[in-house]
């Protein structure tokens, strides 16, 4: 049989991490099922089709500001580039729904939860608001049309629809009830078995204040998640205590881009690697000069737990608190530059 149609054979390093996974599960039974069935909940964690519509459409806005940027000189009659229609094009199919395909859900979640996920998504597809968004977007977006690839307009557009889908998220929930979707992490205790903190093993132990030995574990979920918008990301804030009975934050992320996601990863790996080093020198202990580095794990793919601080607030967050209470528009000094180029 030829090696198109034939069966994939397993390398050699598949061969070794399925040993591995069965040297655990003989090793580590309990263990290994609470971690698995921690990471299956994590799909009732993912956006709903409007924050991934307005996710999408912020990229795609900062890709076609790029490109006008690059065509100052002639921004008038610019065109979008043959990637950005493709991607709009592929939201005008989705908007919002089967980014992923059904496979790729169901190898990285369990059966059941991706079952769930397909019923959603079949309930919202049928809803009249949503299939009258859908309507509209399409035909804002349909390049069939005479000039309707002109990047001016398809900047003006994308703010369009950004602005639609920021006052329809103005009015949903800003928070849910862990019980009513993950009755697992609900239902989770200490007694069950022993997690660690997501990230405890990031940290380096040893020869400081605490032994190498002392990590965190996780005692219970709280029971109520919020769903926040921080640094131009929607996500949802889990609360998980500690057996020390200190209440720690992660926040829920989905991934636009998985390169752009394991490329900062490895900038706060060498953050960390700098914290050690700045610990040994004495001008910068006087000081107490450290980079602030949250702990970041990737439960799937596509999804990240990143540890959080509420109290913390980006410039972005800052500028648009500040706009809000004097009615001004945050993208107006963005919006009056590209309309310059254009005139």
């Amino acid at each position: 049989m030829s090696s198109e149609t034939g069966p994939l054979k397993a390398t050699a390093a598949m061969w070794r991490c399925s040993r591995i996974m069965h040297l655990l599960r003989e090793l580590r039974p309990t263990l290994l099922s609470a971690l698995e069935a921690i990471a299956d909940q994590m799909i009732w964690f993912r956006e709903n089709w409007c924050e991934e519509v307005l996710r999408q459409l912020k990229h795609t806005l900062s890709r076609c500001q790029t490109l006008a940027f690059e065509n100052s000189n002639n921004v008038s009659d610019a065109q979008t580039t043959v990637p950005v229609q493709n991607s709009l094009r592929r939201l005008v199919s989705t908007f919002g729904l089967g980014i992923e395909s059904s496979s790729s859900i169901s190898s990285t979640f369990s059966s059941a939860a991706s079952e769930s996920l397909t019923k959603r998504k079949l309930a919202t597809s049928q809803d009249p608001v949503f299939q009258r968004l859908k309507a509209k977007f399409s035909r804002d977006f349909d390049f069939s049309l005479p000039n309707s690839t002109r990047l001016h307009n398809v900047i003006g557009k994308l703010k369009k629809w950004i602005r639609i889908l920021e006052s329809k998220m103005a009015v949903l929930p800003k928070s849910f009830l862990l019980e009513e979707r993950c009755r697992f992490l609900n239902n989770f205790s200490l007694s069950n078995t022993e997690v660690e903190l997501p990230g405890e093993f990031l940290s380096p132990k040893g020869g400081g204040a605490k032994p190498l030995s002392y990590c965190i574990k996780i005692a219970r979920f709280m029971p109520r998640v919020e769903i926040v918008r921080k640094c131009g990301i929607s996500a949802r804030r889990l609360f998980i205590r500690g057996h020390n009975g200190k209440v720690y934050p992660y926040l829920v992320t989905n991934d636009a881009s998985l390169t752009d996601s394991r490329r900062e990863e490895r900038v706060l790996q060498l953050c960390r690697a700098m914290n050690v080093y700045f610990s040994k020198r004495k001008e910068s202990c006087k000081r107490n000069l450290v980079f602030y580095v949250p702990k970041v794990v990737a439960v799937s793919p596509q999804m990240r737990l990143v540890e959080d601080n509420p109290t913390n607030l980006c410039l972005l967050d800052i500028f648009k608190q500040y706009c809000r209470q004097h009615d001004l528009d945050p993208d107006g000094p963005v919006t009056r530059f590209y309309e310059r180029l254009a005139p």
